[in-house]
């Protein structure tokens, strides 16, 4: 499902005005993809996976001009507890950003599945049609939260839900406090593109996020670009034991 790596970013959708009622009440359907996430959620904590985040600058043409790698999987200690390793790369090349990973800790401001039953009375959803989204076909939400404060990031944007297992396949918009966008000058994302990928049966996790912005500097605004993934979902009980050497 992800798009092609040179797409534009999806821009958050205004809802018709009058869109056709669904053939399933938007109660129900909303009902439906919020078990689902209860599901999905339950189950996120039994699998393992691999992540990267990348950081890229680009110039006018989008050719990476600097960028920030940081690869991390899920693994087995020892003493059979999970842990998340983090791989060797290069030093960052980033010239624009003051960047480095301590300053990821945002992303763990996004919950990877928001929209469980103990969070979905925090928002309104506004039905706004149908859409085709690759084979799915789906329904769209706009979704506002109700209030904002200054502990927790709230989803402000546009959710498309598969008509056929009501789960939530992708998500577009920004995360919010009391204080404004989920942001800060070294980490400057605000609107983020999130796709899901179907794992098995309805379980349905984020496997590639992407935001751009543009950072002004003395010769002009630069392209900053976020993209993480996800890959190689899989159960924790299926990682192997490391060998006792």
């Amino acid at each position: 499902m992800p798009p092609p790596a040179n797409a534009p970013p999806t821009v958050v959708i205004s809802p018709n005005p009058k869109p056709e009622p669904p053939p399933v009440p938007v109660e129900e359907i909303i009902r439906r993809f919020t078990q689902n996430e209860d599901a999905m959620f339950a189950a996120h904590g039994t699998f393992g996976y691999h992540r990267t985040i990348r950081v890229q600058e680009l110039d006018i043409n989008g050719k990476t001009t600097g960028e920030l790698l940081i690869s991390t999987d899920i693994a087995r200690a020892p003493d059979g507890r999970f842990y998340e390793k983090g791989e060797k790369h290069p030093d960052s090349t980033l010239k624009v950003l003051d960047l480095d990973y301590d300053h990821m800790d945002t992303l763990e401001k996004i919950p990877p599945l928001p929209f469980t039953t103990p969070e979905i009375a925090k928002y309104d959803f506004v039905y706004a049609g149908t859409q085709k989204l690759d084979e799915l076909n789906t329904y769209i939400f706009q979704v506002h939260p109700k209030q904002v404060d200054r502990q927790h990031a709230y989803f402000e944007g546009v959710i498309w839900v598969d008509d056929q297992d009501f789960v939530i396949v992708k998500t577009t918009g920004r995360w919010e406090t009391e204080l404004g966008d989920v942001a800060t000058p070294q980490f400057p994302f605000k609107i983020f593109d999130t796709y899901r990928e179907n794992v098995e049966g309805k379980i349905w996790f984020p496997d590639y996020v992407r935001s751009d912005e543009y950072v002004t500097t003395k010769s002009g605004p630069v392209n900053v670009r976020l993209t993480v993934r996800w890959e190689n979902y899989k159960p924790l009980s299926a990682l192997p034991r490391p060998s006792p050497n």
